[in-house]
């Protein structure tokens, strides 16, 4: 029996094995005028924010059903992990494609979840999924125990010095938005039950990360799993790293780079951090 993870791009993982399932990952797009840029490997960096500087509009959009139906296929069991419903339309092409796709092959089995979040959160989900399925338990089994996982166990925050993309494109409160982002210092906050929402502001990296991690043991963390994703900014990130570290040393802390479009969103130097509670 071939199982399958499958994530779309926002999780800024590569393709590949993940324990004994595969993973796939599913692209998503960024769009300047009439140009498209897929958020694979494909992916030129330099040239997208030689565009940007220009001034070129970007937005973003989500996989087509028949890329998500694509991933499916070869598969007996399915787990998609997508970018929060409330950010994108990644979830609902997702759970399109797989009613088609059952309907085709009614012998599969495929569960789509929402994140309610992005980037690190939903690879802290591919990995468990990959862990629940070596411990040997059974689809709808790891299906509860993810979703429940998802709802009451994670929660992603961020750390940006920019918010100008969220706000243009409408994933940010353009009145409190524009105001953090004139300000030139750093914004803090999480995705609270899949929407971004600003916690607070700190001059500084120190401050900014101190902040971060007050609020993460607010919201109950206590030495859990962290993913810490970074647009060019490793350092900053790595300090993050060492100050979870400090406070409890158990707790596995991973550092990723972000894909394209977490990078747009995020903006140059910004953190996205996953915890798990």
């Amino acid at each position: 029996m071939k199982t399958k993870i499958i994530v779309d791009s926002a999780a800024n993982m590569l393709p590949g094995q993940l324990g004994d399932c595969q993973l796939k990952v599913v692209p998503l797009y960024l769009i300047q005028e009439d140009t498209t840029w897929t958020d694979d490997e494909s992916f030129d960096p330099v040239k997208f924010n030689e565009n940007a500087e220009k001034g070129m509009k970007t937005t973003s959009a989500c996989p087509s059903i028949s890329s998500w139906m694509k991933a499916y296929e070869g598969g007996d069991e399915i787990f998609v992990i997508t970018i929060s419903k409330k950010l994108s339309g990644s979830y609902n092409s997702a759970v399109q494609a797989a009613n088609l796709y059952q309907e085709e092959h009614p012998e599969v089995k495929i569960y789509v979840f929402d994140s309610y979040g992005a980037g690190p959160v939903q690879r802290l989900g591919a990995k468990k999924i990959a862990e629940l399925k070596e411990q040997g338990l059974a689809f709808l089994e790891i299906v509860g125990e993810v979703n429940d996982y998802f709802e009451n166990h994670l929660k992603t925050f961020f750390a940006l010095k920019s918010v100008i993309n969220l706000v243009n494109n409408g994933r940010l409160n353009p009145v409190v938005g524009k105001m953090l982002g004139m300000l030139k210092i750093w914004v803090y906050g999480w995705a609270d039950e899949g929407l971004i929402e600003p916690l607070g502001k700190a001059r500084g990296d120190k401050k900014a990360l101190a902040s971060v991690v007050a609020k993460c043991k607010e919201t109950g963390y206590c030495g859990g799993r962290v993913e810490i994703d970074h647009v060019h900014n490793l350092e900053t990130a790595s300090d993050l790293h060492d100050l979870y570290k400090k406070e409890y040393p158990k707790a596995k802390v991973g550092i990723a780079t972000c894909k394209g479009l977490c990078s747009f969103y995020a903006e140059e130097g910004g953190l996205m951090i996953g915890i798990e509670i």
